[in-house]
């Protein structure tokens, strides 16, 4: 059997020359015939009604070349996963910072300009934000039902503020409970984080004479793009062609469709191809950040310090929209939400939900981090109260090889006592600590990867 291992040995980057010589070709850098430039009006309100949008003067201001509003793009919608963003606003907007017009322009200042001369009437409505108050009975609607939105797994139907609810379970819940001496409880929460990458979303679209759509843009997942695309326009794949570019920077973040449908509408109306790049404070406005989370766990223990029953409740703060892959962060859940423990007894709930904040989207192993957070805590304040130290409390209920957890993964190469065991002596965790003010924790995670 041939042994390989890359650990020790340097790795070249493919792209790496090119981006340190300055060769690597970007979104922006792609520099069309006849090219204009589009910027985008946004929402001042979490939620409001639109009631009337006026484009007179910003059509009249010298140099603009196209101006679209959500009565260009009604029906529209797109999504990597859940089909149910508007590439502009239609009737109400439900984000500080949704999309409600867009101009194109011979030059991003007079474009800029004319953003200032579109009137927007609104009518503002009752908004919700936390995700825990957006799932009671007479909450405010982020979206009026009854709703219906395509994916490609079929329909989803949300319910109220509800996108996503999936259950896992495994062995009798109540009887272990019952059967345990002694019950935690804690819950928390975790914020929005962007992905932090230096280059913004960009993108150029071009419609030549026949129809045919090319597009520029910095999108991991080009044929996701062009398939999103085709979908929302109505239009075949094959008469759409992406040329992916170089990414400055992704972190899981750079694969919704962004402004691409908006630019293809601007290039349509102005019969120019037109190159639309978001500013850092629209990144932070109306990008699609790592989903904000609300986690309470309950254990119940056995006095030698094994896990006996769990009942794990994940809810994820979605925003105000789905389509940035939303439903990734339930199977996030299912992976992470019991830790790779034995824990023969337990069930876990996972929720996606409507607020009126920012969509949120992928951010490194989508929906993980937020529950390992939360588990890796819950074990640590479970041990403190027990007496128990927290590394031995983990090496006593780590899976071994050939376990299957109750959300059914099987469990093999995975090493987990080895891995404390080795992590623990690195850290020298059976000497005594360096100072007062030196702290030091211990946690395991894991996660199905195996194939890119």
């Amino acid at each position: 059997m041939t042994t390989y291992s890359e650990v020790g040995r340097p790795v070249t980057r493919e792209d790496g020359p090119d981006k340190v010589s300055g060769s690597h070709i970007y979104p922006a850098d792609v520099i069309l015939p006849g090219m204009i430039w589009g910027k985008v009006l946004r929402s001042p309100y979490p939620h409001a009604k639109i009631l009337n949008i006026d484009t007179s003067r910003a059509e009249r201001l010298t140099g603009v070349r196209a101006v679209v509003t959500g009565r260009d793009t009604k029906g529209m919608r797109v999504g990597r996963y859940l089909q149910d963003v508007p590439p502009l606003a239609e009737d109400r907007v439900r984000f500080v910072g949704e999309k409600v017009a867009a101009v194109a322009a011979d030059d991003p200042d007079t474009a800029e300009e004319a953003l200032n001369l579109i009137d927007v009437e609104y009518e503002p409505l009752p908004a919700v934000f936390d995700p825990l108050e957006a799932m009671q009975p007479g909450a405010p609607l982020v979206h009026e039902g009854p709703l219906s939105y395509d994916s490609p797994a079929g329909p989803v139907q949300p319910q109220g503020n509800i996108v996503y609810h999936n259950t896992w379970s495994g062995g009798n819940l109540e009887q272990g409970f019952q059967e345990s001496d002694l019950i935690f409880e804690h819950t928390f929460t975790t914020p929005w984080v962007h992905q932090g990458y230096v280059e913004p979303y960009s993108c150029i679209v071009d419609v030549d004479g026949s129809g045919q759509i090319q597009v520029w843009a910095n999108n991991k997942q080009p044929f996701r793009l062009r398939w999103q695309l085709a979908g929302a326009l109505g239009l075949p794949e094959e008469r759409i062609r992406v040329n992916p570019c170089g990414i400055g920077g992704d972190f899981g973040g750079k694969a919704g469709a962004m402004n691409v449908p908006v630019a293809y509408v601007l290039a349509q109306r102005s019969g120019r191809p037109v190159q639309m790049t978001m500013s850092y404070i629209e990144e932070l406005m109306a990008g699609n950040p790592r989903h904000p989370s609300v986690v309470t766990i309950k254990t119940g223990m056995k006095k030698d310090g094994r896990f006996w029953a769990r009942e794990a409740r994940v809810v994820y703060n979605g925003g105000a929209y789905g389509g940035f892959r939303g439903s990734l962060n339930l199977s996030g859940a299912r992976q992470s939400g019991g830790g790779p423990y034995r824990v023969p007894n337990f069930q876990i709930d996972s929720y996606m939900v409507y607020t009126n904040n920012v969509p949120c989207g992928s951010y490194r192993a989508p929906g993980e981090p937020q529950a390992v957070f939360a588990i890796e805590s819950h074990i640590d304040m479970i041990a403190r109260e027990m007496g128990i130290d927290p590394y031995e409390m983990r090496l006593r209920n780590v899976v071994q090889e050939g376990d299957v957890s109750g959300t059914g993964q099987a469990f093999s190469h995975l090493r987990g006592e080895e891995t404390l065991r080795r992590a623990a002596d690195s850290a020298g965790w059976s000497e005594p600590k360096a100072g007062v003010h030196t702290g030091r924790g211990i946690a395991l995670g894991q996660r199905p990867q195996g194939q890119a």
